[in-house]
């Protein structure tokens, strides 16, 4: 749920350079993420060329915003720093 909140949370605050590197996963499980994100609602935008993408564009719809305040308890231990990312979304999968 972490990488989730993460995603929506740095597309919100117009940081779009993340990566599947910056939580540790693959730039497949990455894309399957923001594609999944995209699927239900949660996001818009995101522009697709070839097999690249960008979220650059990219913009929360109602969906995401009413996440981001559901788990609003998550961005209180929210990193400041984007290279803490990886060892907070470890934090989440430490609970499974």
């Amino acid at each position: 749920m972490r990488v989730g909140f993460s995603i929506l949370k740095e597309i919100q605050v117009k940081r779009t350079g993340i990566s599947g590197e910056l939580y540790g996963l693959k730039d497949i499980e990455f894309e399957r993420m923001v594609k999944l994100l995209e699927k239900q609602g949660y996001l818009e935008r995101v522009l697709r060329v070839g097999d690249r993408f960008s979220l650059k564009p990219a913009r929360l719809l109602e969906k995401g915003e009413m996440f981001l305040e559901e788990h609003a308890r998550l961005a209180d231990e929210y990193p400041d720093s984007i290279g803490e990312l990886k060892e907070w979304v470890r934090a989440d999968r430490a609970k499974e």
